[in-house]
């Protein structure tokens, strides 16, 4: 029987490596997936810290109403107010600028005064696109807040007082995280995405050509007449296609490490990725992946054609990739909901990436979750692989 099983393996395996198409969508695609999904997150992430540190420029009126200090203390803060003529409000509500700051005519007088002065801030958070904006409320704010806290400090010593009353307590906020736990936390979102997608894709093809591809260019009956059993048929075409579908896993993990490690440091910010996260993901998405690879073939051994095969199997990756998806908001409140294929794994992997506590048999549940389903499609592909089916079924 095994060498049977082993004959059928090695037939799959070397005529999958000879289509030279489909091994380059099963090698090369994986490894540009997991290089690009390592650099986009830190990618991003640098591009929105580095928008925020550059200067900013605030189209303004009523500039002459502020105090010298106002303006030396934006100007600590790199923001310039620019001077506008016109319309304000309509210029940013028609997304030509914006944002826009107006100072009342009274602003200095009423800071004289001691009494409260405010200012309009006008926004338009669609304008500029997504990233296409550079306005930094954040750092206006604090500006703001400085120049209060300045005025509020002449004014206490004015009246003789110690101005440390105001501030009877201080905070000093020490960020702690590790290089490590950084990496990790760009890939806690990412990385459960990529395990969902290549565990789904990588198989795919070899799955479809060792059933409906064989069907459709007439070759299934070169193994139909061999003393094989239908059992031993569909074990060998599914051990090529668990076979294959490892190496694009391994690629696409290794390729998501090696671009990690290699971004330069003002991409990554000092974050570096654990190996021993991408091993886990490894070793975790193998046992999930013999699942999707015996689902893939339990349903392409039902059509008659490669494209027929290509339509029916496309719902499989959003069926991977919506419970990883939801894994990444929704962490288990249970250990046993770590057996829930896709969801349990992925929701593991977040875990582990961002260095949170783990329950202690998560591991167990995962792989045993994607095990036992892996068992279920089994038996139900050996049902269904028969030769009638496979030469006449639909």
């Amino acid at each position: 029987m095994w060498y049977r099983i082993v004959n059928i393996w090695r037939k799959e395996l070397t005529d999958g490596l000879r289509d030279r198409k489909a091994l380059t969508q099963a090698l090369l695609i994986p490894l540009v997936i997991g290089i690009f999904y390592a650099a986009f997150n830190p990618w991003i992430s640098s591009i929105i810290t580095e928008r925020a540190r550059q200067p900013v420029t605030i189209p303004s009126q009523g500039i002459a109403n502020a105090d010298q200090r106002f303006l030396d203390v934006l100007k600590q803060q790199d923001i310039t107010l620019k001077p506008y003529e016109g319309d304000l409000q309509d210029a940013i509500r028609r997304g030509i600028e914006g944002v826009g700051l107006v100072i009342p005519a009274d602003f200095d007088e009423r800071i004289r005064q001691e009494q409260p002065a405010g200012l309009t801030l006008y926004t338009n958070r669609t304008a500029g696109g997504l990233f296409g904006g550079s306005f930094s409320a954040e750092r206006l704010n604090l500006a703001i807040k400085t120049y209060s806290e300045s005025v509020t400090v002449g004014r206490v010593q004015d009246r003789g007082l110690d101005p440390n009353l105001l501030a009877p307590v201080s905070l000093d906020a020490q960020d702690l995280a590790t290089p490590a736990q950084l990496g990790g936390y760009f890939a806690s979102f990412t990385l459960p995405i990529l395990l969902a997608t290549i565990v789904a894709q990588g198989g795919m093809f070899l799955a479809i050509d060792v059933t409906a591809g064989e069907k459709e260019r007439g070759t299934l009956e070169s193994v139909l007449i061999t003393p094989a059993s239908d059992f031993e048929v569909f074990v060998g075409k599914l051990s090529a296609v668990f076979t294959l579908t490892c190496v694009p896993i391994v690629l696409t993990f290794l390729g998501f490490y090696i671009a990690s490690s290699i971004l330069p440091e003002s991409v990554t910010q000092g974050a570096v990725l654990p190996f021993s996260l991408v091993l886990a993901a490894i070793l975790l998405s193998l046992p999930l992946a013999l699942f999707f690879d015996a689902a893939l073939m339990i349903v392409a051994v039902r059509t008659k054609t490669f494209k027929d095969a290509q339509q029916a199997l496309t719902p499989f990756m959003f069926a991977a990739i919506a419970p990883a998806m939801v894994a990444a908001f929704a962490t288990p409140t249970n250990p046993m909901f770590y057996g829930i294929p896709v969801y349990g794994t992925a929701a593991l992997v977040g875990k582990l990436a961002t260095g949170a506590p783990v329950p202690e048999m998560a591991f167990v549940f995962a792989v045993l979750g994607s095990l036992v389903t892996s068992a279920v499609c089994i038996w139900i592909g050996l049902r269904v692989f028969n030769r009638e089916r496979l030469l006449y079924g639909v």
